[in-house]
């Protein structure tokens, strides 16, 4: 996996482990140990319904082939443990290792802000500066796939203040990513068939993520047999 990030060059590849390894140390006290980390941990989590991975059929991909991670952050509730989040990016990591797509062809975040108010955003706020900070050198200098795009739909006017939030974790490269269709949902749809989209990103696919973690549960459960 770490070799295909790197286009298989060694060095990149142990550059990019020899991250993951700062980061894991990094956060040791809130992630504690990573052996004992399983699917059903993150079942309340995701049951929230403020995230999801499409799948788990390959056609759920971008038109280039890129997994959709979608977030629908007006269904995020008050975390208990917000170090979850960073348990969270070290579990994906061990079911990555199954998806040939997320490898080769990368991800983009897809994120709809409808029925999303300024209340929602200061539940984003009450996330501790330091994990944000995990969260975001995470994705930018230890994943080993690719982020091909954050794509944002009926995002409000006021938008800027959320990017303010963000933006001192945000690389210059990822920023670049960013891309705004406001309510052109027809120019998202020329990336991503509408057929795999739930409605919340103008699409008539009934799920949003619960079959991706179904089928990641079910697998994980072989594993250990």
């Amino acid at each position: 996996m770490f070799l295909r990030h790197a286009k298989f060059d060694p060095d990149k590849a142990r550059g990019r482990i020899a991250a993951v390894e700062r980061w894991l140390h990094d956060c040791r006290n809130e992630i504690g140990d990573i052996s004992t980390l399983r699917g059903p941990m993150f079942s309340e989590m995701y049951g929230q319904n403020f995230l999801g991975i499409l799948g788990p059929v390959a056609e759920r991909r971008t038109r280039e082939g890129a997994v959709i991670s979608v977030l629908l952050p007006h269904n995020m509730q008050p975390l208990n443990d917000p170090s979850m989040l960073l348990k969270w990016n070290v579990w994906m990591l061990s079911r990555a290792v199954h998806d040939p797509y997320i490898q080769v062809c990368g991800q983009i975040v897809l994120e709809t802000f409808e029925n999303f108010s300024l209340l929602h955003s200061i539940r984003f706020q009450q996330v501790p500066h330091a994990i944000m900070k995990k969260n975001f050198k995470f994705a930018q200098e230890c994943m080993p796939f690719r982020m091909r795009g954050i794509w944002l739909v009926h995002q409000p006017k006021w938008i800027g203040i959320l990017f303010a939030l963000a933006k001192p974790f945000l690389s210059s490269k990822l920023r670049a990513r960013v891309r705004m269709f406001g309510s052109d949902v027809e120019s998202l749809h020329q990336l991503i068939d509408p057929s795999v989209l739930p409605a919340a990103f103008g699409g008539s696919h009934p799920d949003c993520g619960a079959a991706w973690f179904a089928a990641e549960l079910e697998r994980e459960e072989k594993e250990e047999r």
